[in-house]
């Protein structure tokens, strides 16, 4: 497989399978099609994975019940990272979906040049698939890691090989990573058409883990301060 796409998901009250239903739709629309699509699944019951025994049919899809982990959405996609068998992952959250059918092509492209190592892609928002708004265009900034966060969601993120997100952090997994992948890489590849909807919904993770903020962002300025005074 060129590409693995790395998926963390949950029931997410009940909405769960039908979110990851409509992402299977828009990996199945993609004109590249070697594609490897690994689910971790931390729900309590069976509908994502009764939905991913139905998607077998028409996807190379790795399925992991994930319930021998910490239930979080770090430690979820770095399971899921650690199955994934391609060289090059896109992360993509159960709740997000491709809304560009080349998206796949346009990022392995871009992978074909051997000095990119992550890339970004710009992004819409939604409440549903059918009415999509505010275009945004990531960029990096040297304070990401405090919560400033110029890239957007995890599913703007691919990589070469295998990094992982910091399992301490769910508010700021996302920020901490971009950082941990500039230090190592430098800037990322932009890619400025919008391959991904980020949907937006009272259950999402910056809704309900709102009271981690401060804490998260306390950790993550102690944490690279750290490593600048080791340095």
């Amino acid at each position: 497989m060129k590409i693995s796409i790395a998926i963390p998901t949950y029931e997410s009250y009940g909405n769960g399978w039908l979110y990851l239903s409509e992402l299977f739709n828009s990996i199945i629309k993609q004109t590249e099609k070697e594609i490897e699509v690994v689910v971790s699944d931390q729900s309590t019951d069976d509908n994502i994975k009764n939905l991913c025994n139905y998607y077998c049919n028409f996807l190379n899809l790795k399925y992991i019940k994930a319930c021998n982990i910490e239930r979080s959405n770090s430690a979820n996609a770095n399971n899921a990272i650690k199955n994934c068998s391609s060289d090059i992952i896109k992360i993509m959250f159960g709740d997000d979906f491709f809304i560009d059918d080349n998206a796949i092509t346009k990022i392995c492209n871009n992978f074909d040049n051997k000095s990119c190592n992550w890339l970004v892609n710009a992004s819409l928002h939604c409440k549903n698939i059918h009415s999509m708004f505010r275009p945004f265009i990531p960029h990096y900034n040297e304070d990401i890691h405090l919560g400033i966060n110029t890239i957007s969601s995890p599913s703007v993120l691919s990589f070469r090989g295998k990094h992982y997100f910091d399992e301490k952090l769910i508010m700021l997994m996302d920020c901490d990573m971009y950082k941990q992948l500039y230090k190592k890489f430098k800037n990322p590849f932009i890619i400025e058409d919008c391959l991904i909807c980020n949907r937006l919904h009272d259950t999402q993770l910056q809704n309900i883990h709102q009271n981690k903020l401060a804490f998260e962002t306390e950790y993550c300025k102690i944490k690279y301060s750290k490593e600048i005074i080791n340095a």
